[in-house]
């Protein structure tokens, strides 16, 4: 085991950009990709050059930081252009006293578990890190093959993907976002060869995310609220004899459908038209999830369609189907939102999410209690056999349309905040 620590040690000072850099021994001595293509020293975002020696295949990846302060940087090889069932190798940069490189399997798109827990640089030799002014620069030597569960055979050919990101206080590796790039196709690193490299785009994740957020929590929510809660406001405005809770209640909800259709698009055109593996728990979660509640979105105005009369006999099993399909795709819509959340933003953001939960809870207590108020009121004026004004506009009094007003203020801020937190770190 001591033997094996020194072979792991960290050594530095033996490293420097120039030699990185230089990409003459590129195609002849090395293979290797940058990022852009033959950039200077000033302008490399990933630099990845690799021999074989032996038995074991040389690795020398580079990146350019800000601040280089808990940072990490990885390389990964990867059966597709997809993050998910990749093998990792991540160099941990804490401080100039606290450095590592451990060997990982990624199941998923974060959350990477260790090759080997009691070994994490198990497959892994001559480990070298040094900090060049910014740019962290990360040798090692990684094992061809080893009889180890998802220690993937170099033997093979993958796409080499790099990304960077900021390194956890324990050591966790955060989400990367749109900080990764990948080989144009797949590489044998047993070859020295020049490889093109391109930027992994997350816009059309970015796309999903944003879409998905402004049809469920905020688009849906004040639908929602309408038709349970705000049927009487405005009586007399009507447009084609439509009362005008529906007539915000029909445009929210059809657009809620449409949104999810086309944020099912972008997130299903990323992922290259393929289904989520099993494999990647939290992402095959949410995509099934997403799912069922897209479907039930649908359900509903197709239901709508066949709706009854307001005086046929089975109106009454319409409203209580079409309550139902409601409450369910909210329901996992916002599961959904919160497996989204747990797979790419940072853990403060699930404070958003909880006292968004907490707040749709007093929501609905205030104005059940409004609702109970107003039934107990009516059972009053008839017990007491009051002369009712059948002319006479319902009102709902003055708190329940400010708190209308209020949630529709917070749900815009709440729906802000978590666009601005998808643009940060997906």
């Amino acid at each position: 085991m001591l033997a094996k620590f020194f072979t792991v040690c960290i050594i530095l000072g033996q490293l420097n950009a120039a030699e990185i850099l230089n990409s003459t021994n590129c195609g002849s001595r090395y293979g290797c990709f940058y990022n852009p293509k033959n950039c200077d020293s000033d302008q490399c975002e990933f630099v990845a050059k690799w021999r074989q020696i032996d038995s074991q295949v040389e690795f020398i990846i580079a990146a350019k930081f800000k601040n280089l302060k808990q940072k990490w940087l990885a390389i990964g090889f990867s059966h597709d252009k997809l993050m998910g069932n990749d093998s990792v190798v991540a160099c941990k940069y804490n401080t100039e006293n606290d450095l590592k490189i451990h060997n990982y399997f990624n199941p998923g798109q974060i959350d990477p578990e260790l090759i080997d827990s009691k070994d994490p640089s198990s497959g892994l030799s001559d480990i070298k890190i040094i900090n060049d002014k910014g740019l962290l620069i990360c040798s090692f030597k990684r094992d061809i093959s080893k009889n180890i569960e998802n220690f993937f055979d170099l033997n093979q050919n993958y796409y080499i993907l790099m990304a960077k990101g900021d390194l956890e206080k324990d050591g966790l590796l955060t989400y990367h976002g749109g900080d990764k790039v990948i080989s144009q196709n797949k590489i044998d690193v047993s070859i020295a060869l020049e490889a093109k490299s391109v930027l992994i785009s997350t816009n059309f994740v970015k796309i999903h995310a944003i879409l998905m957020v402004i049809a469920w929590p905020f688009l849906s929510t004040i639908g929602i609220l309408f038709a349970r809660y705000y049927k009487p406001i405005f009586p007399n405005v009507k447009s084609c004899g439509v009362q005008f809770w529906f007539i915000i209640h029909r445009p929210f909800m059809i657009s809620v459908c449409l949104l999810s259709l086309i944020g099912f698009g972008f997130i299903f055109s990323y992922k290259n038209w393929t289904w989520t593996s099993q494999s990647s728990v939290k992402n095959f979660a949410h995509s099934i999830v997403g799912l069922i509640t897209i479907l039930l979105s649908l359900i509903q105005p197709a239901m709508a369609i066949f709706r009854p009369d307001k005086l046929a006999e089975n109106r009454p099993i319409f409203n209580w189907a079409h309550r139902l399909v409601g409450i369910l795709a909210y329901a996992f819509s916002i599961t959904a939102v919160f497996l989204g959340v747990n797979m790419f933003v940072k853990n403060y953001h699930w404070i958003g999410l909880t006292s968004w939960i907490i707040w749709l809870i007093i929501l609905v207590v205030l104005l059940e209690v409004f609702n109970s108020r107003s039934s107990t009121d009516k059972v009053h004026e008839k017990t007491n056999e009051f002369k009712i004004d059948e002319n006479k506009e319902p009102t709902m009094g003055f708190s329940k349309p400010m708190i209308l007003i209020i949630h529709i203020a917070l749900s815009l801020l709440w729906t802000l905040t978590m666009i601005l937190a998808i643009l940060e770190f997906i």
